[in-house]
């Protein structure tokens, strides 16, 4: 999967300037039907991603890779998001109030996501861009001293 990928590449490129860290690496993407959104390179991108997904559901996809002790764990969490079926008006002023070129498929569920959102089905820290609480899992699994594990106090 490309956002696996992604992140196994980010993990790589940083682990090769520091092999000693411990590295966590993530990619999101947002699909519908097989097509990828990406980042947008412009508002106007911004704006016909949403028209596409308004209305329905698609997929937040975050590629997780963890580097440590020279071994690579890496894991994809999946989540789905229906849209309303929003309004031009309502993308205007979306697009109006958050800044979204950085984001994949021209959002932030953070910021106004009541204005597009329905429903969501997974992890809302995983459409936000990290699945923070899988993360904690897989670090405990590879023994890094976790917030819950019991080697912290």
């Amino acid at each position: 999967q490309l956002c696996l990928s992604n992140a196994e590449l980010k993990a790589n490129a940083v682990a090769r300037q520091d092999p000693f860290s411990t590295i966590i690496a993530a990619d999101t993407i947002v699909t519908l039907g097989g097509q990828v959104f990406g980042k947008p390179v412009d508002l106007e991108e911004a704006a016909g991603n949403l028209r596409m997904l308004r209305g329905r559901v698609h997929e937040v996809m975050t590629g997780v890779a963890i580097y440590h002790d020279a071994v690579m764990s890496k894991f994809v969490d999946t989540s789905y998001v229906k849209f309303r079926n929003f309004s031009d008006e309502v993308i205007e002023e979306y697009l109006s109030k958050v800044p979204v070129l950085d984001k994949a498929g021209g959002y932030a569920i953070q910021d106004h996501g009541d204005l597009l959102v329905e429903k969501i089905e997974g992890g809302y820290d995983n459409i936000v861009g990290l699945p923070v609480s899988l993360v904690l899992d897989q670090l405990a699994k590879i023994g890094f001293p976790t917030p819950t594990s019991p080697k912290v106090k």
